[in-house]
């Protein structure tokens, strides 16, 4: 019996356990989490159970690094953190069960459920032509197609650095046009209380950027002006998943 423990305490002691979000994690919808655990130790270990909030994997036998999918769902919007992993093991022969909690401070942001609502007065004609004069005469980004020589004047974010590099010379990225006209969006374009109102415009910021529009938020003094891409939809989403309307 005494062995035994002996065992499961060495079966922890040289665990080493990381964790890595997905790019994107939306309130109500599951998000993959991927968990690397890795043995430090020079021989394998059995019968391990990692345990992330109330979500369970048992590893039957781990020797160098492992990976798995441990699938989280968040009620709310906001920031979240993971503040624990609690690694257990029950080698062995059941006999003992070692705990080791492995304390964490593993800030993530949940993006607003995107509520399927209509969007069709967004792209009328008369709304994007009222909204584009916030934003008139800007260029809007569409996919990369190519590169060009510099032209003074070119903003800085749009220089391609690889090509630069392999040439010396600065070097533009060159994009093709978007599909579809700017569209700004504000809470107040939306029905219901506030947190339908946040889930509603999330959506409709996600299916714009879909369909090629260039599109803009409006929050309170806080203004996104109409672009399109992922990294400029992240931003948005960002800032209506750390909104207080208080």
């Amino acid at each position: 019996m005494a062995l035994s423990g002996i065992v499961s305490f060495f079966n922890l002691k040289n665990i080493e356990i990381s964790i890595l979000p997905p790019e994107d994690i939306f309130a109500l919808k599951p998000a993959s989490f991927r968990i690397r655990a890795k043995n430090k130790y020079f021989f394998g270990v059995f019968l391990l159970r990692i345990k992330v909030f109330n979500e369970e994997k048992i590893i039957s036998y781990l020797k160098g690094e492992k990976n798995l999918i441990v699938n989280l769902t968040f009620s709310k919007r906001g920031i979240h953190t993971i503040k624990e992993i609690i690694v257990s093991s029950y080698f062995p022969f059941y006999f003992f069960k070692r705990t080791r909690t492995l304390p964490l401070k593993f800030e993530f942001t949940v993006f607003p459920y995107p509520l399927k609502c209509d969007i069709s007065f967004l792209i009328s004609e008369g709304k994007a032509k009222v909204d584009s004069i916030i934003s008139k005469g800007k260029s809007y980004e569409g996919e990369v197609t190519g590169v060009r020589a510099y032209t003074h004047g070119d903003p800085i974010k749009y220089i391609h650095w690889k090509a630069t590099a392999k040439t010396s010379s600065l070097k533009t990225k060159e994009f093709s046009p978007p599909s579809g006209n700017p569209v700004v969006v504000n809470l107040s374009d939306f029905s219901g209380n506030i947190e339908e109102k946040i889930s509603k415009t999330a959506y409709a910021l996600i299916e714009l950027t879909k369909m090629g529009n260039p599109a803009g938020l409006k929050l309170n003094n806080e203004f996104y002006p109409p672009e399109t891409g992922h990294s400029h939809l992240r931003r948005m989403l960002y800032a209506l998943a750390v909104y207080n309307s208080k």
